[in-house]
């Protein structure tokens, strides 16, 4: 909601709302009921998404999950199966308003980023993630855009980082694609501990001095995150991560505060993971 509002106040001294009948004044306020949008697959059941305004006078504010746009007409790939809800809000100088639409996609027949196959699988159990116990240390500290894993302060399951502050034994991480980008954090026995959704940008990278590329991308979580999930020596949950690496088999994740200063040897958290 927040880049919505954002947007908003940008383009109200920008556009006006016509009235939908010519000889109804509508005060530039439109009810749900008046949004006149469509949102359907390019063939039945494909994860290939028109969206189109027929709505005068407005500017569409798209939120098809993995992005946003303002375009009357957009087009989108979607990498998931299922029931998706797709949202629009209509802008313009009398106010706002918002409404949804759901399209069904039962076949993924447009390709999509290999990132959603190695990160999550297309069943419906999602893909499960551990930490990498075939790594010399799976949580730790060293050098933020300088070094690719944990060698300071490194530490393995159940290792004591800090008073009150254990690396955790028993949990895992479930990604899915059942509906949208769908992340559990939860106890090997099962029981949930946290769930929310993930999304990743393959365009934020970070390259050092040298030319080599130290991270290949970002991820990102929402209301939840991942096991053992703060730097190593705060206990304040971190949402968003550079991707160090990523295959079907091994991620490594990494943070560092904002405005740590790249390359110069100044401390980021490092997490290893494998697929269980």
């Amino acid at each position: 909601m927040k880049k919505i509002m954002l947007f908003i106040l940008s383009v109200f001294t920008m556009i006006s709302c016509d009235p939908l009948v010519d000889n109804k004044d509508m005060g530039g306020i439109l009810s749900e009921d008046q949004i006149d949008i469509s949102v359907k697959s390019t063939t039945e059941g494909s994860n290939e998404i028109v969206m189109e305004n027929y709505t005068p006078g407005i500017v569409p504010y798209w939120d098809f999950i993995i992005n946003t746009s303002t375009n009357q007409k957009e087009t989108a790939v979607m990498p998931f199966i299922g029931e998706l809800t797709i949202s629009c809000t209509a802008i313009c100088n009398g106010g706002t308003v918002t409404t949804t639409r759901k399209v069904n996609v039962t076949k993924l027949d447009k390709p999509i980023p290999e990132q959603w196959n190695m990160l999550a699988s297309e069943e419906l159990s999602g893909k499960v993630w551990v930490w990498d116990t075939d790594q010399p240390f799976v949580y730790g500290t060293a050098g933020y855009g300088n070094n690719y894993a944990p060698a300071w302060s490194a530490f393995n399951p159940g290792g004591q980082v800090m008073a009150g502050k254990i690396v955790s034994t028993d949990e895992e991480m479930v990604f899915d694609r059942n509906g949208g980008p769908n992340f559990t954090r939860r106890k090997t026995s099962g029981t949930v501990v946290e769930k929310g959704l993930f999304k990743f940008d393959m365009t934020k990278q970070k390259i050092r001095d040298d030319g080599a590329v130290w991270s290949i991308g970002q991820m990102q979580f929402t209301n939840a995150t991942v096991i053992t999930g703060s730097s190593c020596w705060s206990n304040d949950p971190v949402y968003t991560f550079d991707i160090i690496s990523l295959s079907a088999d091994k991620m490594v994740l990494a943070y560092a505060a904002p405005g740590t200063e790249f390359q110069v040897w100044n401390e980021a958290t490092f997490w290893c993971f494998k697929a269980k």
